[in-house]
């Protein structure tokens, strides 16, 4: 646990030596080797181009969902990143982008925080080429930078809000782009419920785990965002509807007051469309008797 001496850095400065150390299967001990990769690209920053090699295996180190070595990880990402050219950076940016998007409600503020600047960081890392794939994963972004808009630490609202500025951009989307930097998190849920009705069941079923955050103000903003969704599009069914009255159920006992009116509220909006909604069933009944209702 010592602070790493100038030979141990020195031994890690040979990408093989790395390559192994990198392979451990403790988590401790993983961490040290981490941790010295940290301070010895602090110190050294020119060796960031000499161990891209290694940037698979370092990334490999988030399958532990251990905080400590997933902090490390981040770190060295963000670091290596500044150094690395396009050419090179962008060869790991999907693959990572994809692995840290549900890093953005981990249980750590600091993770949450480092997580999300990267991934800002990773769409400008990205070739030509290679944009239409990563937009992809920016457009699944789009929802959990919204809601951590609201998460109470200030830090991690204020990157959110950054990212999902950067994320307009990159999908050259200026309505979005325009609310963003408003941080008028209204206008952003109008702009991504009006931009393709086809998403809004996709935003729905990303919404849902939400509701069991450990922040209120996550709480509060799925609740808001779910009844909006289900309040402008009017094709989901009965089933959807039930799925999504007992999501909310549970906050109705919810120890705040505005999580509990507000789910109580959307609740009864939801039971009044689902009176109405046909099930999947006799929509799927009335669309094989339409022919021969036709002919």
């Amino acid at each position: 646990m010592m602070h790493p001496t100038e030979e141990i850095l020195k031994e890690l400065c040979k990408p093989a030596q790395l390559q192994r150390l990198l392979k451990i299967e403790s988590p401790p001990l993983l961490w040290l080797v981490l941790r010295s990769l940290v301070l010895l690209l602090s110190k050294e920053p020119d060796m960031a181009r000499e161990i891209r090699t290694l940037l698979p295996a370092v990334m490999e180190a988030l399958r532990f969902a251990n905080t400590s070595i997933t902090l490390k990880v981040l770190k060295i990402f963000r670091n290596i990143m500044r150094h690395l050219g396009k050419r090179h950076a962008s060869s790991i940016a999907l693959k990572l982008a994809v692995k840290i998007l549900p890093l953005f409600n981990h249980v750590s503020s600091e993770v949450r925080d480092n997580s999300i600047y990267l991934f800002k960081d990773l769409m400008d890392a990205v070739l030509w080429y290679k944009k239409g794939n990563m937009k992809n994963v920016v457009c699944k972004a789009l929802l959990p930078l919204l809601f951590q808009m609201s998460d109470k630490t200030t830090s991690v609202a204020q990157a959110s809000g950054e990212a999902l500025v950067a994320c307009a951009k990159f999908l050259k989307w200026e309505e979005l782009e325009h609310w963003a930097q408003e941080e008028n998190t209204v206008g952003i849920r109008m702009c991504l419920l009006h931009q393709d009705k086809m998403s809004v069941k996709g935003y729905l079923r990303q919404s849902l785990p939400y509701l069991k955050d450990s922040q209120a103000s996550l709480r509060c903003e799925a609740v808001k965002f779910i009844g909006l969704a289900v309040q402008y599009s009017r094709e989901q069914s009965k089933e959807v509807l039930d799925e999504i009255c007992s999501a909310l159920q549970p906050l109705e006992d919810d120890v705040y007051l505005s999580v509990r009116f507000l789910a109580a509220q959307t609740i009864q909006t939801l039971t009044h469309r689902r009176q109405q909604a046909p099930s999947a069933g006799s929509r799927l009944s009335a669309l094989c008797c339409w022919p021969c209702m036709a002919i």
